[in-house]
């Protein structure tokens, strides 16, 4: 959090119930005694927390959850700082799943030297544009039922341009010209009905109450 004010830039970070937390008249407590009932939210700001850093902090029960949410983020909290904490479960994570197992296997290769790292991610995102606007073109072309099978859109762009390129290789044919990225985000893919449902998840709670002490 530090380093992130350092570069100006704004954030959102999901932290534990035994957080210390000091409000704005100096009283200090866990994150978890700022826990809400269930189906509520409580928007908390602003505090101070590890000694230095401003911030201010929302926390919810929210329905289906397993956990309670307790987000701590550099500007004002509202029921939009949940929905941009939420933004990690259908992108970040899978980026991140990208990398290690679903398509690079970056854990394989063993390595621990952070310039070598470097330039290795530096080279694997080359690959995962490519990839990227390769799964692109080829939806826009009407050509995704070549590759995916699956009623919707079950593969995404990434994996989508992968297969691509494999058959490419395969069949020694040469890398279409790529297009430009769309300006606009273009529809998830949603591999199960189940996973649609939850894109597609509005929550809902019964009160939300504002602190400012």
């Amino acid at each position: 959090m530090r380093w992130l004010n350092k570069q100006q830039w704004d954030w959102a970070i999901r932290v534990k119930s035994d957080l210390l937390v000091t409000t704005k008249g100096g009283r200090t407590q866990s994150v978890e005694r700022l826990f809400p009932p269930p189906e509520h939210a409580y928007l908390v700001g602003p505090v101070r927390v590890l000694g230095d850093i401003d911030a201010h902090l929302a926390t919810a029960n929210v329905p289906g959850a397993q956990d309670t949410w307790a987000v701590l983020s550099s500007q004002t909290v509202s029921l939009q700082t949940f929905a941009l904490y939420g933004e990690r479960f259908g992108g970040i994570e899978h980026h991140f799943m990208d990398y290690k197992s679903a398509a690079f296997d970056v854990i394989d290769s063993g390595l621990r030297n952070a310039q070598v790292l470097t330039r290795l991610f530096m080279l694997l995102d080359c690959a995962y544009l490519i990839a990227l606007v390769l799964g692109m073109m080829l939806v826009k072309a009407g050509q995704r039922s070549r590759l995916d099978w699956h009623g919707d859109r079950g593969l995404s762009f990434l994996q989508l341009g992968l297969r691509e390129l494999a058959r490419l290789c395969y069949e020694r044919l040469p890398l279409p010209i790529l297009q430009a990225l769309p300006k606009g985000n273009p529809p998830p893919a949603c591999a199960s009905q189940c996973k649609r449902d939850a894109l597609d998840c509005r929550i809902e709670f019964a009160k939300v109450l504002t602190f400012s002490w």
